[in-house]
């Protein structure tokens, strides 16, 4: 017999449980974007001698696109709804679409797409150059973003394993 808390309906969405579906990539996105933060302000530093302001980007993009001044606050929100919401259902699309089973191949090559959208195609558009120029901070953006990708591919396997054990 199967609960309203079966990992399938949890996870895949199915028999209609469309909530559960989008709170389990809500909370994998808030997961994985704590984890890019986290790195991005507390690691990064160490490394590259600068914290990554993924933020800087949106305000960027909407200088050189629509001649607007994004306020800070308002960049690093949207840089945070993305993160959260957008992007988990771009891993899920990918993952279905695929049909691949491995969450840690899916989110490992979604990791990659997303760092492939912001250094070939965002970045030129915010007028910086093409993969930043292939420096430090280039390479660091493809190992955030594989880690934030693999971070929401691990929480959504880790509630469809959970739910699926439970009576």
């Amino acid at each position: 017999m199967q609960t309203g808390h079966d990992a399938r309906n949890l996870v895949e969405g199915a028999n209609g449980r469309t909530t559960e579906l989008l709170m389990a990539i809500f909370l994998a996105g808030v997961a994985g974007e704590v984890v890019l933060e986290a790195i991005a302000w507390f690691v990064a530093p160490s490394i590259l001698g600068v914290p990554m302001r993924p933020f800087l980007l949106v305000e960027d993009l909407g200088r050189q696109l629509f001649g607007a001044t994004i306020p800070t606050e308002l960049s690093v929100t949207v840089h945070l709804l993305l993160g959260a919401v957008v992007m988990p259902l771009g891993y899920v699309g990918l993952k279905r679409w695929s049909g691949w089973t491995s969450w840690l191949w899916a989110s490992s090559v979604w990791g990659i797409i997303l760092w492939l959208i912001a250094q070939a195609v965002l970045a030129p558009l915010a007028g910086r150059p093409f993969f930043l120029g292939f420096g430090a901070y280039s390479w660091a953006s493809l190992v955030v973003h594989v880690v934030y990708a693999i971070v929401v591919g691990y929480v959504l396997n880790d509630l469809k394993t959970r739910f699926r054990t439970r009576p």
